[in-house]
């Protein structure tokens, strides 16, 4: 099965989702949390264009205990940047992510569900946490893509609250 979902924004971080916005990433902003109970992959292509200045974000991806985050814990993850046209870097392993702080920059961040296992204790739901390193503005936003879905049905179910 290779079909993908791609995640509109329902909830409240919405800004996050689709559109690019201005000050996207201002402070700490993070997606909605999407359930990876039917799929085995899940990428975060965050992407931004112009910038108001040099400015970095540290990005973070966090396990979730539920679609309202209660309980958190930040998981390893893939991410490969495109920073120019066909300029692809190799998949990186990573636990925290400080990204470039350079204006047209594309991030594609890859999840596994087999990570959500964290000492025993099974998460079924994602998010991307990130955090404004620098106050610059940053017109971005972060697209969702659930990938390699466990069930072969035409349409699954929604991942977000």
């Amino acid at each position: 099965m290779s079909d993908f979902h791609l995640v509109t924004g329902a909830g409240v971080t919405t800004s996050l989702l689709g559109s690019p916005c201005a000050d996207a990433f201002a402070g700490t902003t993070y997606t909605d949390v999407v359930k990876m109970t039917q799929y085995e992959t899940c990428y975060f292509l965050m992407l931004w264009g112009a910038i108001g200045g040099a400015t970095t974000h540290t990005v973070t991806v966090e396990a979730c205990d539920d679609l309202s985050a209660t309980t958190t814990s930040a998981i390893p993850f893939y991410y490969k940047r495109c920073s120019a046209v066909e300029t692809n870097t190799a998949w990186t392993s990573s636990s925290s992510l400080t990204t470039t702080s350079l204006a047209d920059q594309t991030y594609m961040i890859k999840v596994k569900a087999s990570d959500l296992d964290i000492s025993g204790t099974i998460y079924e739901n994602v998010r991307l946490k990130v955090v404004e390193v620098g106050n610059n503005t940053v017109i971005g936003s972060v697209l969702i893509m659930m990938a390699d879905p466990r069930y072969n049905e035409a349409t699954l179910d929604a991942v977000t609250a």
